[in-house]
């Protein structure tokens, strides 16, 4: 098994509004988006500077039928649920340009 120490994985279910807490969202309601992609995801982490895998042949748990992916984000020792705001903040502005 591959060591990644540094890395926490984030999934694009965790930022779903469309979801409950029970079906996997992580962020509070008023941070949630709407259609959350992988690609989305990543380039919202990049954008705030943090270091990012992309990994998409991966399904989450929970709803192994959804559409695959994850990230790989390491931290920089920063708590997961405050990274999980900033990140959800960035998609957020994202996802108001297109």
């Amino acid at each position: 098994m591959r060591a990644r120490k540094p890395f926490i994985i984030f999934w694009p279910q965790y930022f779903d509004i469309k979801r409950t807490r029970a079906q996997g969202r992580r962020v509070p309601i008023k941070y949630a988006v709407d259609r959350v992609n992988v690609k989305d995801l990543h380039a919202s982490a990049r954008k705030l500077g943090y270091n990012t895998q992309l990994e998409t042949n991966y399904k989450y748990p929970k709803t192994w039928w959804d559409d695959p992916g994850r990230i790989l984000v390491d931290t920089k020792g920063k708590k997961k649920s405050n990274v999980l705001i900033e990140i959800s903040k960035e998609l957020k502005k994202i996802q108001s340009k297109k």
